[in-house]
């Protein structure tokens, strides 16, 4: 890991996916073939989690919120120029 001070893009990354393996590999804590397996384990468990969400209809719920804005302020910048 790099410097304390300093996070990289790519360690965002990472504390984003999991912030607890983040932790950890910011304080050196040690890898063992017993981690290892729990690793796996554990992002096949987020893998399972992400598509649960996706299942869910939240990604289509935020891809509607999303259209919704965008034919807003569509309408909105055309009613600006009428004006």
């Amino acid at each position: 890991m790099g410097d304390k001070e300093n996070i990289s893009a790519s360690e965002i990354s990472e504390y984003a996916f999991c912030n607890v393996s983040w932790q950890l590999d910011r304080e050196g804590a040690p890898r063992s073939g017993h981690s290892s397996a729990r690793m796996k384990a554990g992002v096949r468990s987020h893998r399972k989690v992400g598509r649960s969400y996706r299942s869910t209809g939240m990604y289509i719920y935020t891809i509607s919120a999303l259209l919704v804005a965008t034919v807003a302020f569509i309408l909105y910048y055309v009613m600006s120029l009428l004006i």
